[in-house]
């Protein structure tokens, strides 16, 4: 994708050097900063100087402009065949419009990763007060993406429609095995025919062959079980595990405090999906006016298809049970900002994803995460208000410590 963004920004300006006068207008379209190679934002801002002057952005008056620039080494601004090449390298001069579309879609896409790399990095530091704002400043790079892209032309806008591209993996590493089947079958065709030094060279191609098909299915697979895991996006981690279970236990030791936690604490916060579920089958009881503790949670679970032992849920101190709560909030939350800005990066680096599609799910994703941390808030009128950050509250190991259930291997 790099080199062929590089294409796009080398055609945009040979463009505009082959037709200075047909092809001016696209100068008002991108910045210097839209370009990933910075010589090309040089030979951009030297012909955006020369559009402000009225001077027609030739290749003579180009070369002229960047040996006034200081920034520019004088050996590079001397040299002419750069600017011949980015001539060159523009297939149609009258195709400008279309090339600035490329590189603008290069830049919003390299602008949301950004943003999402960012987000990720504060999430890691354990700080949700600085991932939360990483995330307003994202969501408010991506307003500004939107703004420039559908300011564009509609026609430079308009994205074709493509195949779903669901199985197309699977149709490629299909296509690759099929083609390893097809050569083994040549092989036993010519094995009385081939030389033993032939056969070698043709076994050890097969041999290559399926290794390559093999990793190749073995990555998808891994990177299908990365997604999935990450769709959840659980708080990861050994203290995340003891925090989920004290939590759990807290709540089942004062059911009461559910109704100060659930307008904020949700199953996925849970590191483990069981204890989130266990979480929801407490929430449940509560809402119906049932008895909560363990007894009542273990018999409902069972239910539900879910196995645990009333011991397993016991041991909690109630007095805590809030402070558990907000602590595991916390790291949900941090594990739904890394979520995100995972998110942001991924789709911005995969062309299947066209600039429309890539900043409304961007916008999606940061509503999801501005309304975890903020679940009773307004996000129409919420969107001035400062970052909250979460409390921090002592660590799982700090605490107390709990006698391990005796029915601890029956546990989900």
């Amino acid at each position: 994708m790099r080199e062929l963004r590089l294409h796009a920004e080398q055609a945009l300006l040979g463009a505009v050097l082959s037709d200075p006068a047909g092809q001016a207008g696209v100068l008002d379209l991108v910045t210097p900063g839209d370009m990933s190679r910075p010589w090309h934002g040089q030979v951009l801002a030297a012909m955006q100087r020369l559009r402000r002057r009225g001077e027609p952005a030739d290749p003579a008056r180009v070369r002229g402009e960047l040996l006034a620039d200081p920034d520019l080494p004088r050996s590079i601004a001397l040299d002419a065949v750069p600017l011949a090449g980015l001539m060159e390298a523009s297939p149609r001069s009258g195709h400008a419009p279309a090339y600035a579309a490329l590189v603008i879609e290069g830049s919003i896409r390299d602008r949301v990763g950004l943003a999402g790399s960012r987000i990720t990095q504060t999430a890691r530091e354990q700080d949700p007060g600085a991932a939360l704002l990483a995330a307003r400043q994202a969501r408010q790079a991506v307003r500004e993406c939107q703004a420039r892209w559908h300011a564009l032309p509609a026609t430079l806008r308009r994205e074709l429609p493509v195949p779903a591209s669901d199985h197309r993996p699977y149709a490629q590493i299909a296509r690759r095995a099929q083609a390893v089947h097809q050569e083994i079958g040549r092989l036993r065709d010519d094995l009385w025919t081939e030389s033993p030094r032939g056969l070698e060279e043709r076994l050890a191609r097969i041999a290559q062959q399926l290794a390559e098909t093999a990793a190749a299915s073995a990555t998808l697979r891994e990177h299908q079980a990365a997604r999935r895991a990450a769709a959840e996006a659980r708080p990861q981690g050994p203290a995340a595990q003891a925090a989920s279970l004290q939590a759990l236990r807290d709540l089942a030791a004062a059911p009461g405090q559910i109704d100060t936690v659930q307008a904020w604490l949700r199953p996925r916060h849970f590191a483990q999906p069981e204890h989130g579920d266990l979480y929801a089958i407490t929430r449940d009881l509560r809402a119906a006016g049932r008895p909560a503790d363990p007894v009542t949670v273990s018999w409902e679970a069972a239910r539900r298809g879910i196995h645990t032992e009333p011991a397993y849920l016991s041991g909690g101190n109630g007095a805590l049970a809030v402070a558990s709560a907000r602590e595991l909030h916390r790291l949900g939350l941090l594990a739904h900002a890394a979520d995100t800005g995972r998110h942001l990066q991924d789709t911005a680096a995969d062309p299947a994803c066209p600039p429309r599609a890539l900043l409304r799910s961007a916008v999606g994703h940061l509503s999801q995460l501005e309304h975890d941390a903020h679940p009773a808030a307004d996000h129409a009128g919420h969107r001035g208000a400062q970052v909250i950050t979460m409390p921090r509250h002592p660590a799982p190991d700090a605490r107390p410590t709990q006698a391990t259930a005796p029915g601890r291997e029956a546990a989900p």
